[in-house]
């Protein structure tokens, strides 16, 4: 090849005939250099297994919870179309109104599930705009008709295989620019009605165009209302239907659009689940259950929820938080493959080697347990590697049981208080296994409150709620046939027979036993209770006025209290059924640290995450500016206090550093000396002009005028500009307005006829004192009035230092005023 050939090479042209299309190359690719290095980590399969596992759920969870919610919008889309319902009333636009929920930034993933629905069901042509890619009228309009036009799956040509590609659509190609509601309609008749190459017939294809609109708060009212009115204007001959996410309420579109432009859309409105609602359901159906092989710490799950309450409401950043968590979980320890099923314990604890072995040993819950052993077991378990691995294998067996029972008995205790007033343990299983994942919940006040409350329950209500327990039982066994009825006489002495240590899925068949027979018990109670009283009296009281003197009514009811209550045939039961619930959950409650090898399973390095995992990104950022050590655990960060600076800090932290010294505005500069000063301190004042250093504290700047730190002050704009593009105008510091002088004196008396004196005194000089009296006037038609008559004088130093003096005084006739300052109006004569 010549040299001239490649010369367009160098010089960056590259020329491609007509027809030539990229290849289309994947967005993300993969990290082969992580698998390769780890792929052969049995930790790192471990960990891929299970999130891969983790995945799978979630995205069936995602599945199950928004199919119902996006079947209805795709439904209603179906039906304007089925019915060619566009037109029929002039310029009015099917409107589908999806309310997102405040906070949300799992909105993304909504509207993709969206697009993809529509897509295999309705329709292939489809566009969605954000706000920053329509700022204007214009943009709104060419991004909108551009989507339509070269979106994907532009045409369904499954009915028509055969169709030559020469024959596809004899509409030229258009630039962005050129992208109009008429173009978008010369387009839409071409592609609607396809020639087949022998001409004979005509395929309709016609399909509606959606236009969605996913964060409708983040545009500007007028664009949105211009473009409403467009379309409006296009309605009878495009089919268009607009999807608009609203992330408040409804009023957020009537706020927006005034009546004329309203009037144009027939809304129909669709809610979404809220956050935590959604967040509810991903940890108690994938993470809060005897299956995951993985479980967080109570403080450690109450960081990630805290993250996701006060601050970003994004499901999907607390699934990369715990992500997270599992990652330094599993990260270089084999022990860690020990987090899988059940079934796959025995080949899992076959694969560790003896150094593994150790590394469990040294566990700080192994310790408790070998304490409890004698001394023959004690030296077995030390020296004897196959033993150990029994005694491992039995311990996560036992662990697994644990689990089991824990959560499914939270599930229980959940079923049992979250009609209680106050909802004193919390209104969900999360907030229930907040609190027992961290204490022994049974030892509470709480606890027992909650207990006490069960135990003044009417017989209806208890019925009930046993019967949603039997419900959540069953769930967790798995049992859909219907038990065997039981007897449903009382047992006296049943405290004896009830047997509570064993634990899991035994001690949830012993419970599911004991709740059918409670529930007969119950369910065939008398309700009455019995009174005993002193003598052969036989008293009744009545609810209804007693006539009489009042002293026979005071009597009768002082006799009904000293009535001796014998508890009736249910409260009895009830008693004996909370006492059993309370042994049941101080049994299967145990928090998850009283557990041996419970490091295996549970993460609970809080510390290390705290520092990663921060709910305000802002907060981050400062600490990460102001000390960068923080993050960076490196020596050459080290300060000596925080409010010191050194040339070995970053320049962006050393530059913000520096920008927090000074007040509300900053001179750049000043701000540039005083970096140049740091980073090259020599003895001349010209290290602010080497290039170096001004290319340095550019990049620092800008760096923090992207954070969003500093900006530009509207007052200064031409400073900041000329800096940021040359960096070559060194301005001058700007004027500070002088300060207002402040008052070293003030002093005023009011008196009850009206008169009044003042005076005051600033520390530049001013002084003023003045005074008035009332006094009795005529006025025009010599009637009697009162007027005040002012007095006064004030002094002060004119810029040429001399002392500048001014009399003064009001009355009916007006303001007089004498001095060397006041200029004097000619003699009367």
């Amino acid at each position: 090849m010549d040299k001239d050939e490649t010369i367009s090479v160098s010089k960056g042209v590259f020329l491609f005939k007509n027809g030539f299309k990229k290849s289309l190359k994947a967005k993300h690719k993969p990290k082969v250099w992580v698998q390769s290095r780890f792929r052969k980590e049995p930790w790192y399969n471990c960990f891929q297994q299970t999130w891969n596992l983790f995945e799978v759920n979630i995205k069936e969870l995602h599945h199950q919870t928004y199919s119902t919610l996006l079947n209805d919008i795709v439904d209603y889309i179906e039906f304007h179309h089925m019915n060619n319902y566009f037109g029929s009333i002039e310029g009015v636009i099917p409107t589908a109104t999806l309310i997102t929920g405040v906070n949300q930034p799992d909105h993304v993933s909504q509207f993709n599930a969206l697009i993809n629905l529509i897509r295999q069901n309705v329709t292939p042509h489809i566009a969605m705009t954000h706000s920053q890619d329509g700022s204007t009228i214009k943009l709104l309009v060419e991004n909108v008709v551009w989507q339509l036009i070269n979106g994907q799956g532009m045409l369904d040509h499954s009915e028509n295989e055969n169709i030559d590609d020469s024959m596809e659509f004899k509409v030229p190609k258009l630039k962005k620019n050129q992208c109009t509601m008429k173009s978008l309609h010369n387009w839409y008749q071409n592609a609607c009605v396809n020639n087949t190459p022998n001409k004979k017939k005509k395929v309709n294809t016609k399909k509606p165009l959606i236009i969605i609109i996913p964060d409708f708060e983040s545009f500007h009212c007028n664009v949105l209302q211009d473009f409403v009115m467009i379309v409006s204007s296009y309605i009878s001959k495009l089919p268009i239907v607009l999807v608009f996410g609203v992330a408040t309420s409804v009023s957020a579109l009537h706020k927006s659009f005034p009546y004329h432009v309203s009037s144009k859309l027939l809304m129909k409105v669709f809610h979404s689940h809220s956050s935590p609602v959604y967040m509810n359901q991903v940890l108690e159906n994938i993470f809060l259950t005897h299956t995951s092989p993985f479980h967080l710490s109570g403080k450690a799950f109450e960081l990630l929820t805290d993250v996701f309450l006060f601050y970003d409401f994004s499901v999907a950043g607390l699934l990369q938080s715990i992500k997270y968590c599992m990652m330094d979980h599993f990260y270089g320890d084999n022990i860690k493959i020990l987090c899988c099923a059940r079934q796959d314990i025995d080949s899992a604890v076959a694969a560790l080697s003896s150094h593994d072995l150790e590394s469990v040993r040294q566990l700080l819950s192994f310790r408790p347990y070998l304490e409890e052993q004698n001394c023959k077991i004690k030296i077995k378990l030390f020296e004897d590697d196959n033993f150990f691995r029994e005694i491992l294998c039995k311990k996560m067996h036992e662990l697994h049981d644990y689990l089991f029972s824990f959560y499914s008995c939270i599930r229980l205790l959940f079923v049992f208080i979250k009609d209680l007033p106050k909802n004193i343990l919390g209104k969900s299983v999360r907030e229930i296994y907040s609190k027992c994942a961290v204490e022994n919940i049974t030892g509470t006040q709480a606890f027992r409150e909650c207990m006490q409350l069960i135990n003044f329950q009417s017989q209806y209500k208890l019925v009930d709620t046993i019967k949603d327990a039997l419900k959540s039982v069953n769930t967790c066994l798995q049992i859909t046939s219907p038990m065997k009825a039981l007897r449903s006489t009382p047992v006296k002495n049943n405290q004896n027979d009830i047997s509570v240590n064993t634990i899991g899925e035994s001690l949830m068949k012993t419970i599911r036993i004991h709740l059918l027979m409670f529930l007969r018990q119950i369910e065939s109670a008398n309700n009455q209770a019995t009174l005993l009283t002193d003598g052969d009296e036989d008293i009744e009281i009545k609810t209804e006025a007693v006539p009489g003197d009042r002293y026979k009514l005071k009597e009768k009811l002082l006799r009904a209290t000293r009535v001796e209550r014998v508890q009736s045939e249910y409260e009895m039961i009830r008693s004996r059924f909370v006492s059993y619930l309370e042994e049941v959950f101080a049994k299967a409650l145990q928090p998850p640290h009283a557990q041996t090898f419970h490091e295996i399973l549970f993460f609970s390095d809080v510390a290390n995450v705290k520092k990663q995992i921060v709910g305000s990104p802002r907060g981050a950022i400062h600490t990460a500016l102001s000390n960068p050590v923080y993050y960076l655990q490196c020596k050459c960060c080290i300060l000596p206090s925080p409010e010191s600076v050194s040339d070995t800090l970053p320049d962006v932290s050393l530059t913000y550093k520096l920008h927090r010294e000074c007040g509300k505005h900053i001179n750049l500069y000043d701000w540039l000396q005083a970096f140049a000063a740091i980073v090259n301190p020599t003895e001349d004042d010209q290290a602010h002009q080497d290039p170096t250093v001004q290319a340095r504290f550019s990049r620092a700047v800008a760096e923090l005028q992207f954070l969003g730190f500093i900006k530009s002050s509207k007052r200064k704009t031409d400073h900041m500009i000329v800096f940021a593009l040359a960096l070559v105008a060194l301005a001058a510091a700007a004027p500070v307005e002088p300060e207002p002088p402040k008052i070293v004196r003030s002093e005023f008396n009011q008196e009850p006829d009206g008169a009044y004196n003042f005076g005051f005194e600033t520390e530049n000089g001013i002084n003023r004192q003045e005074n008035g009296q009332l006094k009795e006037a005529l006025d025009e038609e010599n009637k009697p009035h009162t007027v005040v008559v002012v007095r006064g004088s004030y002094f002060y130093t004119d810029k040429e230092g001399k002392v500048e003096t001014v009399n003064y005084y009001a009355d009916e006739t007006g303001f007089h005023a004498e001095g060397d300052s006041i200029p004097k109006g000619p003699a009367r004569r």
